[in-house]
């Protein structure tokens, strides 16, 4: 099925839209919240919780690239998973320590911290886009994937102090970038 059917389900609000896009996104589901929790029954739980916001949340919203908006909606459900982990571990993760570093915590909850983000999610893009693979590769496995350094410096045949060197040159660009644009104040 394809992702305008997929869609159209949702709309329709047939139960159907779960099965078809737990069917078809799966993998991708399993494959983001594995990234962030190890654990398989919390990536399983990150997987239902995306389903659950999908259902919520389509309609209103009509994504114009489903497996991204899916993604994202997987991705902050294993977040939340992760900082539920972690204050009741009381120990930090590596989704805690990498969006740390990029101090990215807050997650929009008002129509006007949404817009702000569509804002800082294009601009974003478009600093990714003017990087070098390699460097663009290095902040996405990161930063998306939340892959521990460690992981980064060996799918790339890197060493971890070279991997966490290239990071904090990229974040500094990063934020040099965002000064010029005028979203992000000292």
């Amino acid at each position: 099925m394809n992702d305008p059917d997929i869609i159209e389900l949702y709309f329709e609000r047939s139960e159907e839209a779960i099965a078809a896009t737990r069917e078809k996104f799966g993998a991708y589901f399993a494959s983001v919240a594995r990234r962030i929790l190890r654990d398989p029954r919390d990536a399983e739980e990150a997987a239902s919780d995306a389903l659950l916001a999908a259902w919520d949340s389509i309609p209103p919203n009509n994504p114009s690239d489903l497996k991204s908006y899916l993604g994202r909606l997987c991705r902050n459900a294993a977040i939340d998973i992760s900082r539920r982990n972690s204050r009741e571990k009381r120990g930090g993760g590596e989704a805690e320590a990498a969006l740390f570093e990029l101090s990215l915590l807050a997650s929009p909850d008002s129509p006007e911290r949404e817009a702000e983000s569509r804002e800082f999610t294009a601009e974003l893009n478009g600093f990714l886009e003017g990087l070098p693979p390699k460097k663009r590769r290095l902040f996405v496995q990161r930063y998306w994937y939340l892959m521990s350094t460690r992981e980064i410096a060996r799918d790339n045949t890197m060493t971890e102090a070279a991997v966490k060197m290239q990071l904090s040159r990229t974040r500094a660009e990063l934020k040099a970038f965002l000064i010029r644009k005028g979203m992000f104040y000292e």
